[in-house]
């Protein structure tokens, strides 16, 4: 989301969404030479300008548009072993980090300088080693922030659910265990830092989409350490959660509903069991996307 009126989308089959008018009409189509491939991730600097990633095994690409996507620039391309994309994120229009599952026991780290026209691995051994199982979900394309030089990584799928914590422009790292629930298919599948001290990582387990035990906790001290709801948290196995880029107001979407929170995610309340995959807000507006390309709009003030 670049405001109330300029929204990005991306999915399945090299698709990408548009809209200039606050979601009244949207420009739809594919990126040639890429109809194969699954875009789990955008992010859009203005109404011209944005990147896609794709997740999936054996293909990984970005590929960068800078004329409202008539044409797309294929910025960088992966096919090695083992490599599979969760997410990106932008800490301003020049510099950004991908992320992939570890390969050989480390994240696969990627970043760019130039407004992602080229990427750099970033060395495994600067890194944590992952333990047995560990991955990250591309679920959302939430699964990382990236914020002036602090980033955060949220992982799953091993004996502990962990945060990976950079806080000088990644050039060392820490990593954090957290009390979310963790194992095959369960985890950390999103997180939202309200400043460099407060946050929120929501998740579950995708398996049982209804089970609430250990999906969401928050942290006021970075990410060092987090702090898991045992009560009012949302209701099931949440994909996505996202905050209001002014006030203390945050929305989580599972497959299994809404849910939102007024307290900086301290306490929530459902809001509809209606099932929507990701979503962002702007000042005024929520929007959501999910199955079979469904969006949808709610007015917020």
């Amino acid at each position: 989301m670049v405001d109330d009126e300029i929204v990005w989308a991306s999915g399945v089959n090299g698709t990408f969404l548009r809209t200039e008018d606050g979601g009244e009409t949207w420009e739809t189509d594919t990126i040639k030479g890429a109809t194969h491939l699954d875009f789990r991730d955008i992010h859009a600097f203005d109404k011209k300008t944005a990147l896609v990633l794709s997740a999936g095994e054996k293909d990984t690409r970005i590929y960068k548009t800078t004329d409202a996507g008539k044409t797309w620039k294929l910025t960088y391309e992966n096919k090695e072993k083992g490599v599979f994309f969760d997410g990106f994120d932008f800490a301003d229009t020049q510099r950004g980090i991908a992320f992939s599952d570890p390969v050989e026991n480390y994240l696969y780290l990627i970043q760019t300088k130039d407004g992602g026209e080229t990427w750099q691995q970033i060395p495994k051994e600067k890194l944590p080693p992952t333990i047995k199982g560990e991955a990250g979900y591309a679920a959302s394309g939430t699964g990382i922030i990236y914020d002036e030089n602090n980033i955060w990584i949220a992982t799953g799928g091993g004996e502990k659910a962990r945060i990976f914590h950079s806080n000088d422009d990644a050039k060392t790292w820490n990593v954090y265990d957290t009390p979310m629930v963790s194992g095959e298919g369960k985890g950390i599948f999103s997180m939202t830092m309200i400043d460099h001290e407060k946050g929120v990582i929501v998740g579950g387990s995708y398996i049982d989409s209804l089970n609430m035990t250990a999906n969401c906790a928050i942290t006021e001290d970075g990410g060092k350490t987090w702090k898991i709801l045992e009560t009012q948290q949302p209701k099931g196995y949440r994909s996505c959660v996202a905050k209001h880029p002014k006030k203390e107001l945050l929305f989580a979407v599972g497959r299994s509903g809404i849910d939102y929170s007024k307290d900086q995610g301290k306490t929530w309340k459902v809001f509809s069991e209606e099932g929507y995959y990701a979503c962002g807000m702007s000042k005024k507006y929520l929007y959501a996307v999910g199955r079979k390309g469904k969006m949808g709009k709610m007015r917020l003030f």
